[in-house]
């Protein structure tokens, strides 16, 4: 690693509800006598996302889902900066047994939490967790990398075949993979996707991971939305009130009609130029974090770039 490479971690603030309300969970590293979240390093090629579900699931044996994220809080460690990312998780299932870095955990009320954790920048953390509004996940996903339209047409295949069928290369196949644990972080329960190839091979293996049926979108291919955007405009429309965690896989050329389409139904609590920026490259994905008491609320939008 580069001298002025940042360190980059991810982890989570578990919360439950216990006897008196909710209850936060703190972990105490025999090593380091501290008392903190669990969190640790994103492994190279990982998705931070993915980071954040392996780390909790490896520090505690607690399986989570992910909701909004929290701050990121940078510090330097061992003359190195660090940037830790967090979201609020929520608790589904597993048990603690110590570990080599865990060797005693707590679940505890906001003010214990706050008087037993040792670094002053996980308070900001936990204050904002405490403020988190639950929310459910709406996801805007641009297919992986295809075989170029040019290189597609003069190809044996492409000279039998529409536009429709263009294959993802080598790498986006890796790219649809790493998706599946990003995509998994959210409890994506709904897959809706454009019936062109590349799409739906974009999140097949999410699909086949979590044994989840792909309903196919023929308005939100490239060939039917240049025929009637408005058609298109109007389903994004009707799947971005499914209360359900939802994804849709889409084309670039299509992509602006979809933030029109959000960007006219969705409220912001904080509107930035990229919340509805369509601008998105090959795997990139878009997570609208609804309120679930109005799924017409944007509570925190993320942007994953490939």
């Amino acid at each position: 690693m580069a001298a002025t490479e940042k360190i980059i971690a991810a982890g989570a603030v578990v919360t439950r509800m216990g006897a008196s309300g909710t209850e936060y969970l703190l972990i105490h590293r025999g090593y380091r006598s501290d008392w903190t979240f669990p969190k640790g390093k994103v492994d190279p090629g990982e998705h931070v996302l993915t980071a954040a579900i392996r780390e909790v699931r490896e520090e505690t044996g607690y399986a989570i889902e992910l909701g909004v994220p929290l701050p990121t809080q940078t510090y330097k460690v061992e003359g190195k900066l660090k940037d830790s990312h967090y979201w609020i998780g929520k608790l589904l299932s597993g048990d603690f047994v110590p570990n080599d870095e865990v060797d005693e955990i707590a679940w505890l009320p906001f003010e214990l939490a706050k008087a037993k954790l040792t670094y002053e920048h996980d308070l900001e953390v936990l204050t904002a967790a405490a403020n988190a509004i639950p929310t459910v996940a709406f996801a805007i996903l641009r297919h992986t990398q295809s075989v170029k339209r040019v290189e597609w047409l003069i190809s044996t295949d492409g000279l039998s075949e529409v536009d429709a069928s263009r294959p993802l290369t080598a790498v986006g196949r890796m790219q649809a993979n790493s998706l599946v644990g990003a995509l998994a972080a959210f409890g994506i329960a709904e897959i809706h996707s454009s019936d062109s190839r590349r799409c739906r091979d974009t999140v097949g293996p999410y699909a086949t991971a979590r044994s989840l049926a792909v309903t196919l979108e023929k308005t939100v291919s490239e060939e039917r939305h240049k025929d009637n955007p408005e058609k298109a405009m109007a389903r994004v429309g009707e799947l971005a009130g499914i209360a359900q965690p939802v994804v849709l896989c889409t084309h670039r050329p299509v992509l602006p009609t979809v933030m029109d389409a959000l960007s006219s139904i969705f409220t912001v609590a904080e509107e930035t130029k990229k919340t509805f920026d369509p601008a998105l490259t090959p795997g990139s994905l878009i997570v609208y974090h609804r309120d679930v008491k109005d799924l017409k609320h944007i509570v925190a939008v993320e942007r994953y770039l490939h």
